[in-house]
Order: structure tokens, then C-alpha cells, then sequence
């Protein structure tokens, strides 16, 4: 098979195979997303901008993801952040007392690199049990001259609210 697959009457739609192990989709001449080496999906761009993130988007403009949530009942769209201590796809281990069960990082430029300004984070916050896991929320931001991010507001399993200190 060629390096791309092409579309018959539609020369600037392909699917490319641009280097080992990895593909990509084409439309109008450009690259719409690639599947890399390292199974990350970049979408509005061919190379890895953070190597840690398996989803990376990016383009000018308007870069914004939206869910939609079409049924005839209460429910809306969502997203889910779930944690296993297990370490196998699909497995299913209790979490700990101040496991980490998901964060929000809100980062933008100073010139040279990309910097945390904000955070939104979710902890289990005591001991889990069956049907049983009680957690937090912690809202972090970055003061003007500092380089790191402090704790700012922490909700707690019982429903405390602290503002400027994490305990009660």
C-alpha cells in the first residue's frame, strides 16, 4: 500500500501513513488528526505538544470541546473522571484516603513555556468503604509574582467550606 490513501475524485481528502507506526485523516489538503506512535490523538496538529496528554487539540481561534446530551429525560451530557487503584483496564481496587481522583489545570504562556495559573481538584477525603467515598474539592491559584499555585478554597467531605487555609 502507498504512504495515503486517496479518495477518488477528492485529491486533498487522505488517509496518510506519514511514518512508522502512526496514520493520519486529511481533509482539504491538511491534516485533521494523527494517531502518533505513542497512541496520542492529536487533532488540529501532526506533532505532540505535551507528552504526557493522549488527547491533544489545538487550533486558532475558537478551540472549544462541547458535549451534547440528546434524550428525553432528565440527564444532561457529562464528563466522568474515575479512579481504580487497580493496575489493570477494567479492574476494579478501592481508592485511598487522599488519592487524587481528577483535576482541572488551567495553564497559559510567559513566553518560553506553559505554567498552571489555576486548578480545580478532586480527592477522597477518609476511608472508603462499599458504596462508601467521601471526597473533596480543592480550587488552587497562582498569585501575581509567584511560580506555583496555592490553595485557595477546599470543600470537604462534610460539606465544610475553608477559604485561605485546608483545615477547619
Amino acid at each position: 500500500i502507498d504512504d495515503k490513501i486517496i479518495h477518488s475524485g477528492d485529491n486533498n481528502t487522505a488517509i496518510r501513513f506519514p511514518e512508522a507506526d502512526a496514520f493520519s485523516v486529511e481533509t482539504g489538503g491538511t491534516a485533521a488528526f494523527r494517531v502518533d506512535s505513542s497512541q496520542r490523538l492529536l487533532l488540529g496538529h501532526t506533532s505532540s505538544l505535551s507528552e504526557g496528554c493522549l488527547l491533544q487539540i489545538a487550533r486558532t481561534n475558537d478551540n472549544s470541546v462541547e458535549l451534547f446530551g440528546f434524550s428525553a429525560n432528565a440527564n444532561g451530557a457529562r464528563i466522568n473522571f474515575t479512579k481504580s487503584r487497580n493496575g489493570t483496564i477494567g479492574s476494579n481496587t478501592i481508592v485511598q484516603n487522599g488519592d487524587s481522583l481528577g483535576q482541572l489545570h488551567f495553564r497559559s504562556a510567559d513566553g518560553s513555556n506553559y505554567y498552571r495559573s489555576a486548578a480545580i481538584e478532586a480527592y477522597v477525603d477518609g476511608t472508603p468503604g462499599s458504596s462508601d467515598v467521601p471526597g473533596r474539592l480543592i480550587f488552587s491559584t497562582t498569585a501575581d509574582g509567584a511560580s506555583t499555585q496555592t490553595e485557595r478554597v477546599r470543600i470537604d467531605s462534610s460539606g465544610r467550606v475553608m477559604i485561605g487555609n485546608s483545615s477547619a
